[in-house]
């Protein structure tokens, strides 16, 4: 028993000694974020939006909203069989997103630091991202037949009006389904995370 006792002191202390304690910022269901992980959110969400890094208190908790949300995804995902994306489009979206939004590799680096970023964690946001619009579509949409009003527009105004009725009812089904998910889980903010 004091064995055991010491053996749990000596592991706390070479932790401290290490700096790598990490505090829990949120609970969902039996899942935590650390804020660690808050931290990394508003980095890349700066970084996505082109913004300057900002730390503050509300940025960090509107982060761990959006992790909130992901977290009860990612247990949707995992208890529906929903497939991840490959690798391989990590890095193909990782080009793009390059190529599209910097001149070189080194302006993209300069924004990578800037904001405290690594290649590997812009990709894995992007992989992420395409899982969750992934599972969006093959969750909540749905076809629908254009409104008995629309017959008379021109078909091609017509498939564009079903496609951006399509598209708000898939964002109104996710909506209420997030909200549904978020009251039935046990979602625990901490408070000092967020001071």
């Amino acid at each position: 028993m004091i064995r055991q006792a010491l053996v749990a002191i000596a592991f706390t202390v070479a932790a401290v000694a290490a700096g790598v304690i990490d505090r829990v910022a949120v609970v969902v269901g039996n899942q935590a974020i650390t804020e660690s992980e808050v931290l990394l959110e508003v980095r890349l969400t700066e970084f996505f939006n082109g913004q300057p890094l900002d730390l503050a208190a509300g940025k960090r908790k509107e982060a761990a909203e959006r992790l909130v949300d992901q977290q009860l995804i990612r247990a949707e995902m995992q208890i529906g069989g929903y497939p991840m994306p490959a690798e391989s489009e990590g890095e193909a979206a990782l080009r793009k997103f390059q190529q599209e939004n910097y001149q070189g590799i080194p302006a993209f680096r300069a924004a990578l630091e800037n904001h405290g970023l690594t290649e590997d964690e812009v990709k894995r946001h992007l992989l992420w991202q395409a899982a969750a619009m992934r599972f969006t579509d093959l969750r909540f949409h749905m076809t629908m037949a254009a409104p008995a009003a629309a017959q008379a527009e021109p078909a091609a105004d017509r498939s564009q009006s079903a496609d951006r009725s399509a598209d708000t009812t898939v964002e109104d089904q996710m909506e209420v389904w997030l909200k549904e998910a978020r009251s039935n889980t046990r979602i625990q903010f901490k408070k000092g995370a967020f001071q």
